[in-house]
This record gives structure tokens, C-alpha cells and sequence, in this order.
């Protein structure tokens, strides 16, 4: 072995991290979870940057979603830290906190936050978009700023509230449109309660027919007679 790396000598170099031994064992883990050793795991991931991140790769619309998740958690920590460093790690505290308060096993449980101010009191509030726009920050920014342009722009005094409106909204649109679809496949039958003929009519509305009257397929009609 140390033959070939010799051999190898100016083709390679070592790149390394410190870890805690804990999550060393997380990635141990994931690793025996792929049937992987940890050294090929740790390739793959490298090879993985290499593929989405090369100057002349291209990503598909699939892997490109997938890349999102991971750059934002990776830019995130421009202002930030890795929590799976180990550098500075004994001068960590927590300052800021989301709790699930629970009474009673049968009810769900009830958000509360809870942060120090500078003098070390501990505060807590039930306040939701405190919580919510703490959370934003922390993972994405970007996310933040835009929610907050949107609720500037709607004259909302919450952000929660401009989240649950943008989402609904979203999802009443699609139901909507789906609506507009089956009403245009769906069979006419005539006031008088005559029976079609053995086609299969649709509507077709035309808002801007001549004379402001709409179009609809002209049906056939069964003359019956009757004698008196």
C-alpha cells in the first residue's frame, strides 16, 4: 500500500474533517444502511458535490429540486455554523427554544417559545408568528423575505396567516379548475325532458356568440304522435 501511494505521489491529496466520535457513528450508520463502507460513503458524497456542482455538468429538473434542499441547508450556514463541527462546540449555548407543552396524552400539544434577553431572564410567548419567522430564518432565509414582501403586499399583520391564505389559495384554484373540466364533459338534457338521441352532446359555452346567445349543439327530437 505505501508502494502505491508513493507511486501515486503529486496525482492525489488528503482532505479531511474533525467529527465528534457520535457523529462519525450517525454516518457509520447511513453508510451500513446503503451496504457501503464508511470510506465509500464519504467518495460518494465527494463524487455526488462533483456531478451537481461541475462548471460543465447539467442537472435534470428532478435532481435539480433534490440540489435545491441541499444548497439551502449549505448556504444557510454562511451566517451560521455545522452543528456536526467540533470546533468551538464547548462555547455553545442555547438562547432560543420551541417547546410542544402537553396536559393531557389525548389533546394535542400546544406551541410555546422560549428565549433568554441579555441579561439572562428567560422569556417565553405564545406568539406564533415570533416562532414561525425565528424557524424561517434559521433555514431559509430567502423564504422569509418573500413571505414578508407578500404580506406587506395583501396589508396582513401576520406572516402564519399569509402562509395558510398563499396555500389555500393554491389548493382552491387547482379544485376549481378540475371543477371547470368535469362541467365541460358533462351531458345537457333538455327542460322539456326529451331524450337525446344515441350521441354523446357537450356543452360548449361561447360568451361572446353573435347577439350575446350562446352556442350549444342543437339536439335531434323523436316527433311522436298522437292520435286524439
Amino acid at each position: 500500500m505505501r508502494a502505491k501511494h508513493e507511486a501515486q505521489k503529486g496525482y492525489y491529496t488528503t482532505i479531511a474533517t474533525k467529527i465528534s466520535h457520535a457523529d462519525k457513528a450517525k454516518l457509520v450508520s447511513i453508510a451500513e444502511g446503503f451496504k457501503m463502507s464508511f470510506y465509500e460513503l464519504l467518495q460518494a458524497l465527494l463524487l455526488a458535490l462533483v456531478r451537481y456542482f461541475d462548471a460543465e455538468s447539467l442537472v435534470t429538473y428532478d435532481h435539480n429540486a433534490m440540489m435545491n434542499a441541499f444548497a439551502n441547508t449549505i448556504f444557510s450556514l454562511k451566517e451560521s455554523f455545522s452543528p456536526l463541527s467540533i470546533t468551538g462546540h464547548k462555547k455553545r449555548n442555547i438562547n432560543r427554544a420551541i417547546l410542544f407543552v402537553q396536559q393531557n396524552p389525548k389533546q394535542l400539544p400546544q406551541l410555546l417559545a422560549v428565549s433568554k434577553d441579555r441579561e439572562g431572564n428567560m422569556k417565553e410567548t405564545y406568539n406564533f408568528d415570533t416562532m414561525l419567522y425565528e424557524f424561517l430564518r434559521s433555514i431559509d432565509n430567502e423564504v422569509l423575505q418573500a413571505l414578508c414582501e407578500e404580506k406587506a403586499s395583501r396589508g396582513y399583520f401576520s406572516l402564519l396567516q399569509t402562509l395558510r391564505d398563499i396555500v389555500l389559495e393554491r389548493i382552491s384554484e387547482h379544485d376549481q379548475m378540475a371543477d371547470e373540466i368535469a362541467e365541460m364533459f358533462t351531458d345537457i338534457r333538455p327542460v322539456t325532458g326529451e331524450k337525446l338521441n344515441e350521441d354523446v352532446f357537450y356543452r360548449r359555452r361561447h360568451e361572446n356568440g353573435r347577439n350575446g346567445e350562446s352556442c350549444i349543439i342543437p339536439t335531434q327530437r323523436k316527433i311522436i304522435l298522437a292520435e286524439l
